[in-house]
């Protein structure tokens, strides 16, 4: 009877304690991993974030169809911040200590990531893929934020080094006066110094009055810019070059990957020829790269319309979270999916490498340039 009693003693301990413990991970049960992100979803800049988390999804939603990573469906938990830091750091709280969530992905803006920062660091959970180029968001004691893209100083720096080369040296920047444009502005003036040059105007916009840039664009216009640099995204995008021309000038617009070519060439059909814009992925357009096939592939098989340059970098940024869940196991723990993330030495996911070996957290310097044709299409 006595060893009867310890063997019901054990059996009982084993479903309180053994269990609750496999699964005492945050945002980790037997069947799912709960992830949570923040970005602007609604509004002139949404574009990019939208088409971002469809790439995601897309992902997502392939590796979930097949049964998940270890029998655990990956749940993406995605909040609207509207393009308000405030906003965005009231959402991370809700993710950590509502929604419970395992990790953070996909944080869209660099106003978003800055103001979670304090509550990431509090927190110690990982961040994979951040739809920014910021320079500031890349300093190395941020060692919880692992980059899966270039940063903009990387894309400002191709721009200007092809401008250079090709002897145009008056160059003018506009930037959103935010701090993702803010952010990027600091790391053209970085790419300028490196050239030992300097903009003929740095010209901010203001995102409150985008139908009303006449003053911006005048002032610019007169300075003759052969090129003008555009720290911008979405409508602010549109809305300048709109404004611009009506100056009667026409210099070489050059963009930042996170403009929205998609929504560019759908506002503004054909102006949009000739305009150039850093890419921080491979196309999405070109079968050359198995990741491309690879993610045409998976659109078409949905009839996904998100066939994009940002969505392929969501596409991109799911499949580096997934192999890291992978690497981590089955017993999965924050500390393990940094330590899996650490692991990834020049993995190749199809003609894109990220490396974060040697302790370091930005994956990927990619940065090519595309420019959009008459027909709205890329040329490289």
């Amino acid at each position: 009877m006595e060893k009867t009693c310890r063997r019901l003693f054990a059996l009982v301990s084993f479903c309180l304690f053994g269990v609750a413990g496999a699964g005492a991970e945050t945002g980790v049960t037997a069947d799912r991993i709960v992830i949570g992100q923040t970005g602007v979803f609604t509004g002139p800049v949404a574009d990019p974030a939208l088409q971002y988390r469809a790439g995601a999804q897309l992902y997502f939603d392939e590796i979930n169809a097949k049964g998940g990573i270890a029998g655990r469906r990956i749940k993406l938990v995605s909040y609207d911040d509207k393009f308000d830091p405030k906003l965005a750091a009231e959402n991370t709280k809700k993710l950590l200590e509502e929604d419970k969530v395992f990790a953070l992905f996909g944080y869209i803006g660099t106003g978003a990531t800055a103001a979670s920062i304090p509550q990431i660091t509090q927190h110690r959970i990982p961040v994979i893929g951040v739809l920014s180029g910021s320079d500031g968001l890349r300093d190395p004691k941020l060692n919880l934020i692992f980059h899966t893209r270039a940063s903009y100083g990387a894309e400002t720096g191709k721009m200007v080094e092809q401008l250079t080369t090709t002897g145009v040296g008056s160059i003018a920047v506009v930037y959103q006066d935010d701090p993702f444009g803010k952010a990027g502005l600091k790391s053209a003036q970085g790419a300028f110094a490196k050239y030992k040059i300097k903009p003929v105007i740095e010209a901010p916009i203001d995102m409150g009055k985008l139908d009303a840039l006449s003053s911006t664009t005048e002032q610019i216009a007169k300075t003759r810019p052969g090129a003008i640099i555009m720290i911008t995204a979405g409508k602010a995008s549109t809305a300048f070059i709109r404004a611009y021309l009506k100056t009667g000038e026409r210099p070489q617009f050059f963009g930042v990957s996170v403009l929205s070519a998609k929504a560019l060439i759908a506002d503004i059909g054909n102006d949009a020829h000739g305009i150039v814009i850093a890419q921080v992925v491979p196309s999405p357009f070109r079968s050359s790269y198995p990741v491309s096939r690879e993610f045409i592939a998976a659109a078409k098989k949905v009839d996904s319309k998100d066939v994009t340059y940002n969505s392929l970098e969501g596409y991109i940024s799911a499949k580096v979270f997934v192999e890291a869940l992978r690497r981590a196991g089955k017993d999965l723990t924050r500390g393990k999916l940094i330590a899996s993330l650490e692991t990834m030495s020049n993995y190749d996911l199809g003609g894109f490498v990220v490396d974060y070996s040697g302790g370091k957290r930005i994956g990927s310097n990619f940065v090519d340039l595309s420019i959009i044709s008459k027909s709205g299409e890329f040329l490289h």
